[in-house]
């Protein structure tokens, strides 16, 4: 969070709610830091997930977002 005042580039950020790698609040923080410096960020919250998006449908949801959130951004 100390380096979260410098952030310019559009975020995508994703979390499973079973993730025991990074807690849920901290990117919940981060995601509420970046909209108040008007940063473009998503978050995409996986509630039956852990760190990585591996169930099925899950999977190709979060991988399609990533997909468009690229072609959105890096122009």
């Amino acid at each position: 969070m100390a380096y979260a005042k410098d952030f310019k580039t559009p975020i995508l950020l994703s979390v499973g709610e079973n993730d025991f790698r990074v807690p849920m609040n901290n990117t919940l923080e981060m995601y509420a830091a970046l909209q108040r410096m008007r940063v473009p960020t998503r978050l995409l919250v996986w509630p039956d997930e852990n760190h990585w998006i591996l169930k099925g449908e899950n999977s190709r949801v979060f991988y399609r977002e990533v997909r468009d959130w690229m072609a959105r951004w890096l122009k």
